[in-house]
C-alpha cells in the first residue's frame, strides 16, 4: 500500500489522523465553528458544503486563513446522502469544481459516478480525473445510515471504488448491534490484508460504533472523524478525547 500525502500530512501510515468537520449555516455560525477548533487536536479539517448557505469561496478563504496548512476536505451530501441539500448534478459538479482551487480533497459519493437517469441512461462522470487535473485528491464514500451489510458487500465497494480511481475509498455504515460493529472490523482487516493497494477509511456510525473511531491503527483506517462544537455524523467523538485514545491505542 503506497501512503497517500496532501501537503505535509502522510494518510496509511503510522497513527490515523483526526479530520473535523466545520458545520455552519452562515458565516457568523462559521466564525463560531472555526473558534471552536484547536488546531492542535486535529491533522485535517472538512468543510460541509451542504449546511452553507452562503458563497462557499468566501469561507474556504476563512478556513485556510484559520486552520493554515492543514489538508482542507470538501463534502457536499445530499438529503438522499445523509446530508442536508437536494442539488442537480449540474450544480453539484460546477460547485466543487469551482471549490477546487482552494481545497486539497473532495468526498464524491460512490453512486456520483455511475448516475442512472430517468429515460434509464447511465451518466458516467468524469468528476475524478476532472479534480486531479486540478491538483484535488478524492475521497470516494459510501453510506447505509440505517444498517451494515455482510462485510462481502463492504469490501466489494471499497474495491470499486480503488477501480474508479479515487485516491481513498471511504465506508460508513450504522451500527444496529455489536455484531454490525465486528462486521465492519472484519472488512477492514480484510480489505488491509488482502485488496487494499491505497489507503482507506472505515468506521460504524452510531454509539455502539464508536469504538472503530479509534481503532484505526488496528483495523488499517486512515482518516478518523472527531468535532469541536457540531459533529457530522452520528457517534463522532469530540476531537481532544479521540487524540487521547488514538494515544493509548495506537
Amino acid at each position: 500500500m503506497e501512503p497517500v500525502v496532501v501537503r505535509d500530512v502522510v494518510l496509511g501510515d503510522g497513527v490515523p489522523k483526526i479530520c473535523v468537520p466545520i458545520v455552519a449555516h452562515t458565516a457568523s455560525e462559521l466564525e463560531e465553528a472555526l473558534g471552536a477548533v484547536n488546531p492542535e487536536d486535529c491533522e485535517l479539517v472538512e468543510f460541509r458544503a451542504d449546511f452553507y448557505f452562503e458563497d462557499d469561496i468566501p469561507a474556504l478563504k476563512k478556513i485556510r486563513e484559520r486552520m493554515g496548512d492543514r489538508p482542507l476536505i470538501y463534502t457536499i451530501r445530499t438529503i438522499e446522502e445523509g446530508g442536508e441539500i437536494e442539488i442537480s448534478e449540474e450544480d453539484y459538479e460546477a460547485r466543487i469544481l469551482a471549490a477546487s482551487p482552494y481545497i486539497d480533497m473532495a468526498d464524491i459519493q460512490l453512486e456520483r459516478l455511475h448516475m442512472k437517469l430517468e429515460n434509464g441512461t447511465v451518466l458516467d462522470s468524469r468528476i475524478i480525473p476532472k479534480l486531479h487535473e486540478r491538483g484535488v485528491k478524492v475521497i470516494c464514500s459510501w453510506h447505509d445510515y440505517t444498517k451494515t451489510p455482510d462485510a462481502g458487500d463492504l469490501i466489494r465497494k471499497m474495491t470499486q471504488m480503488q477501480e474508479e480511481g479515487c485516491d481513498i475509498p471511504k465506508i460508513a455504515v450504522m451500527a444496529r448491534d455489536r455484531a454490525d460493529v465486528a462486521e465492519l472490523i472484519f472488512a477492514s482487516l480484510e480489505m488491509l490484508d488482502t485488496y487494499a493497494d491505497r489507503p482507506f477509511i472505515t468506521m460504524s456510525m452510531g454509539t455502539l460504533g464508536k469504538i472503530t473511531r479509534a481503532a484505526g491503527s488496528f483495523t488499517g483506517s486512515c482518516i478518523t472523524f472527531g468535532m469541536a462544537g457540531k459533529g457530522s455524523a452520528p457517534g463522532q467523538i469530540p476531537a481532544s478525547q479521540l487524540r487521547q485514545m488514538l494515544k493509548i491505542l495506537s
